[in-house]
């Protein structure tokens, strides 16, 4: 397989040779929009798409039908909001970039982050995942202190609909490795 990513620059190969990869070769395939897609790789292998809009369609299936657990599983594989800026560069360079990087990396509003994720974890046993789209840290603490009256069930499915959103966004900034919209 070419190299589905660098680590600092993602590209995409063909969408019309997913189908063909290993799952090991298809999990690093998907990074650059999925970050560790976890148990979506298994439902995804050898499922034929065309293009990458296809393939983050056909996922948005695999993900309705996971039971609990899978979709926990596939939350757990996204870094935290609010990561240290350091460990979240060595960990996902587009989650860094998404999350401002090292600006405004407000050293009292990470602090807050970390209590509110600790206790978003206890409470439902999986990570806080929202589509950042360039909001702060700072709304993200927002966002993340009304997600817990939530119930596990909806959370779930909004951290879910979350990735999704992510994916659809990295797509519309990454080029496929052939430099064809989409695949």
């Amino acid at each position: 397989m070419t190299g589905p990513m660098s680590r600092d620059v993602p590209t995409l190969c063909r969408a019309s040779t997913l189908a063909s990869l290993a799952p090991a070769e298809l999990a690093l395939a998907l990074r650059p929009l999925w970050e560790d897609a976890g148990p979506l790789v298994g439902r995804l292998v050898g499922r034929p798409v065309a293009t990458w809009h296809e393939l983050i369609d056909v996922a948005v299936g695999a993900i309705e039908v996971m039971g609990d657990a899978e979709r926990a599983e596939l939350l757990n594989a996204h870094p935290r909001i609010g990561a240290p800026p350091d460990a979240l560069v060595r960990r996902s360079a587009l989650s860094h970039r998404e999350q401002g990087g090292a600006a405004g990396a407000d050293p009292d509003v990470l602090a807050v982050l970390e209590v509110l994720n600790d206790r978003y974890e206890a409470r439902f046993g999986f990570p806080f995942v929202e589509w950042v789209n360039g909001r702060s840290r700072q709304e993200m603490v927002t966002a993340i202190e009304a997600r817990l009256g939530g119930d596990r069930q909806r959370e779930l499915t909004a951290g879910c609909a979350a990735l999704v959103a992510i994916a659809r966004d990295r797509l519309s900034r990454l080029e496929p490795r052939d430099g064809q919209s989409g695949g």
